[in-house]
């Protein structure tokens, strides 16, 4: 468990000069948006850590290793229930449109200013919220009985008066 909590703003050139790895926690308070999907109380947080490189393409590359994880309601029970949402990503850091756009296949981007400055609390964010479902549920049945009638009810079709008059003319 990381003590420090992490910096928003990281210089990405910086960074990848230096080679280190940065890790801290960041707590759910500080992702106002993915706090508004979860149950997660505002002390809560996450472990972050974050490398700046340069890859073979020469794309300059944020890589987060994400640990933690999320409360979210279930829909088919309506009780809290835990998701891990620890996983690691690679982000392109562009500083414009124009760099986006002559980025090689596959790379998401993560924008930054002008001097290369990186928002980290924000990229972190929005990797979350793309791991939290849009309708989340328990991986099993969630405890609830389903009872099944052994013999459904027939209703009456709505157009067998029809065939009746089609079988009159």
């Amino acid at each position: 468990m990381f003590e420090r909590p992490l910096n928003r703003l990281f210089e990405a050139r910086k960074g990848e000069r230096h080679g280190d790895t940065v890790s801290g926690h960041l707590a759910w308070q500080n992702m106002p948006e993915l706090a508004k999907v979860t149950q997660n109380l505002e002390s809560d947080r996450v472990e972050v850590s974050v490398r700046f490189t340069r890859t073979q393409d020469n794309v300059l590359a944020m890589h987060l290793t994400i640990g933690g994880s999320a409360k979210l309601v279930c829909q088919r029970c309506l009780d809290v229930m835990e998701l891990d949402l620890s996983g690691d990503c690679d982000l392109a850091v562009v500083t414009s449109e124009e760099y986006l756009e002559r980025l090689p296949d596959g790379w998401e981007a993560v924008f930054a200013n002008e001097d290369f400055f990186v928002d980290v609390h924000a990229a972190v964010q929005e990797e979350l919220l793309l791991r939290v479902p849009m309708v989340p549920k328990h991986a099993e049945s969630c405890g609830l009985v389903v009872q099944h009638e052994d013999q459904p009810e027939e209703k009456p079709n709505p157009f067998a008066v029809l065939a009746q008059l089609k079988g009159k003319q």
